[in-house]
């Protein structure tokens, strides 16, 4: 398959290049593949370390100054000698191509391998052979009584070409978000670090995707090696396309990682629920309601519990939409955001509880089946005895 410039490239290594392996690579590696392929390598491994989106082989061949036709030939090389392994997916107007990096030998194991070794020889000849052998050998060589000559960086650069001020060590990473976001309590670290771009691309990884996976972990009570399973599962490659609402269904139905804590209220929603309910599983609506309180209202997760504690006290022990809707929207605009308000606000309430049961049942319990599908839903009556209580203070 002919390599284009166009086709795209995405590098999957592992941060192992110590001294050791960069001196093998070098001094045994070399004579045997060439320095386009050693510069190849090394490209590729600086790309590899620092991925953020997919680039085509057009980037490459400006970096090392190569030409498509040298740049495949040096990429061969590195196959022949299992420093590269190559796999390739054909789409309609060009390739995929991902690309993992092997670490070199170290040296001992190099010398040991007799094909390597055989080939090496030919490459160098004995004589100079034998000089690579004693300056693996040899550690340090003393520079005291000799005069540096290095030559400086290229100096005089016009200052009107290039910005000279900026310092990149300040540059934020891309999941830090605004302060009305700051109710997510998730490792992205951890999650950014054991996430492979082969499993979630970085072009996917923007922030909006990041938010929700931050929030959902947050809401369900997610560790990230479980979002990073579930986010798999809504990532397709073929298509380069996040599935956030499959996302969102499969984090209702995974069971919480998260489960203790020093203070109930600083649990995940879920968890707290769950546990409000002696430890039986919170039911898919439930998940929907606690979800929405997270996603749409923005309520920190121990608003949400609060909120959670004080509904479940006024309505017999459930949880009905409309009511909670009700609340969480008299919440929000009396701009409730931390605990200590939100405690305030059940305190500002007296006297609402909910409508005892009747016999007769009400309007919601005789309606068709598929009306009423997801969520428990309660009579008109029952909805205008709720507000006539909440607006008592």
């Amino acid at each position: 398959m002919e390599l284009k410039g166009k086709d795209i490239y995405r590098i999957e290594c592992g941060n192992f290049l110590s001294d050791e392996r960069i001196v093998s690579l070098y001094s045994l590696y070399q004579p045997l593949i060439g320095t386009d392929a050693v510069s190849l390598y090394m490209t590729m491994y600086s790309e590899g370390l620092n991925q953020h989106s997919q680039e085509s082989h057009n980037r490459l061949c400006a970096l090392m100054n190569l030409s498509i036709d040298v740049l495949e030939r040096a990429r061969i090389r590195l196959e022949e000698y299992m420093l590269v392994k190559t796999y390739v997916q054909a789409q309609e107007n060009r390739n995929v191509y991902v690309y993992v990096l092997n670490m070199p030998m170290n040296p001992e194991s190099f010398i040991a391998n007799k094909t390597f070794m055989s080939i090496l020889t030919h490459h160098l000849e004995r004589k100079q052979m034998e000089v690579t052998l004693t300056k693996l050998r040899q550690s340090h060589i003393p520079v005291n009584t000799y005069k540096e000559i290095t030559r400086k960086l290229v100096q005089g650069i016009p200052k009107a070409e290039y910005d000279l001020d900026v310092d990149y060590r300040n540059v934020s990473p891309r999941y830090n978000f605004a302060d009305d976001d700051q109710t997510i309590n998730f490792d992205y670290d951890k999650f950014i670090s054991s996430t492979s771009v082969l499993v979630f691309p970085a072009e996917l990884r923007t922030q909006e995707n990041l938010r929700l996976i931050g929030k959902l972990a947050t809401v369900h009570g997610l560790s990230p090696d479980r979002m990073r399973i579930l986010v798999s599962k809504a990532v397709n490659i073929e298509t380069m396309t996040f599935d956030d609402q499959k996302l969102s269904l499969l984090a209702q139905k995974a069971q919480p990682d998260i489960t203790t804590a020093g203070d109930p209220y600083d649990l995940p929603p879920v968890s707290f629920l769950q546990a409000k309910q002696n430890g039986a599983p919170v039911s898919l609506s439930d998940r929907r309601i606690l979800e929405q309180l997270s996603v749409e209202m923005k309520f920190p997760p121990d608003v949400i519990n609060v909120m959670i504690e004080y509904i479940l006290k006024k309505s017999q022990n459930r949880l009905v939409r409309t009511f909670v809707e009700m609340v969480a929207g008299e919440w929000a605009r009396d701009g409730v955001k931390t605990r200590e308000q939100a405690f305030a606000e059940t305190r500002k309430k007296s006297g609402t509880s909910y409508p005892k049961k009747q016999d007769v049942l009400p309007e919601y319990m005789t309606v068709d089946k598929e009306q009423n599908t997801d969520d428990t839903d309660t009579s008109a009556d029952d909805i205008e005895h709720l507000m006539k209580g909440l607006k008592k203070s």
